[in-house]
């Protein structure tokens, strides 16, 4: 679901059930012209789609960060506040491959291919569930 979708009373009684949070990156520079900032977000939502869609019932969908002039730096404060705010997973969906790092507050990064085609949809839904398994797993081995 997108953030707008809830409302604050909404969100208190359903927040248990969503435990994912996207934010998608689109990283424009702001020397695009018009029409690549609207290819660019066209391929963002293309790419989101890929994980938004299967995983609704789970996942919140935040606005994109357009610009992130730090890169990694600004990423990670972004998904450092979703955790805070209550949300265990964190998946990054990104046309910048390049912003693809080992953050601490990142689950997933869902990026194109090397060649700029778009993952498989099997591959990205496999990538998500192994995710949540991971952290599954490492919940009830810590709980031991």
């Amino acid at each position: 679901m997108k953030f707008s979708e809830f409302s604050g009373e909404r969100w208190a009684e359903l927040q248990l059930y969503f435990d994912t949070g996207i934010l998608p990156v689109t990283g424009l520079t702001g020397s695009e012209s018009p029409d690549e900032a609207e290819a660019a977000l066209t391929r963002l939502r293309d790419l989101l789609d890929l994980v938004e869609m299967p995983f609704k019932g789970r996942t919140v969908t935040y606005p994109a960060l357009h610009y992130a002039a730090e890169g990694a730096q600004t990423i990670e404060r972004v998904a450092s506040g979703l955790k805070a705010g209550g949300f265990r997973h964190v998946i990054i969906v990104s046309l910048n491959r390049s912003y693809q790092s080992d953050l601490p507050s990142v689950d997933l990064w869902i990026v194109p291919e090397p060649d700029g085609s778009l993952p498989a949809a099997r591959a990205v839904s496999e990538a998500v569930q192994a995710m949540w398994r991971n952290r599954r797993e490492e919940s009830d081995r810590s709980a031991e």
